[in-house]
């Protein structure tokens, strides 16, 4: 009866060990939405950690957000965060930023760790906006007009 006990004790740890793990890894991201009070589709693409307290960046894209409306576009690692948009189907006309400039790739989607010279090799370089998301931010807004 004690040994059952026992692993029975060990077991209940372990469960509540992997839950804390799981909370602490959630509490390290925040939601990441876009609304759109143009009169434009916008496209956007975003660069961010891979994993909490990782090094590795993703760019990814694209999202499309209908003029008019808000979108989430997903759960990211809090730490440093990148964001870029365009018109949908006309990059001449875009919200960019002077943080970073990354590659994207067209038509899309896409998705793959940045790399870390900034040569596109086919693909179109644009100047992403950034910000540090600290540990206090859950929902990060970006407003487009």
């Amino acid at each position: 009866m004690t040994k059952i006990r026992s692993a029975l004790a060990v077991l209940f740890f372990a469960f509540a060990g992997l839950c804390t793990g799981t909370a602490g890894a959630q509490a390290q991201m925040f939601n990441f939405q876009v609304c759109n009070q143009s009169s434009y589709s916008a496209s956007v693409a975003t660069n961010a950690l891979t994993a909490p307290g990782g090094s590795q960046y993703l760019v990814a894209g694209w999202w499309t957000v209908p003029a008019g409306t808000c979108t989430a576009i997903g759960t990211f690692p809090q730490g440093w965060f990148y964001y870029y948009a365009e018109v949908t189907g006309d990059s001449s006309m875009a919200w960019t930023g002077t943080t970073a400039p990354l590659c994207v790739q067209y038509p899309g989607p896409f998705e793959r760790v940045t790399p870390p010279a900034t040569t596109c090799a086919g693909d179109d370089l644009k100047q992403f906006s950034g910000e540090i998301v600290d540990p206090t931010i859950t929902t990060v807004t970006w407003t487009l007009n």
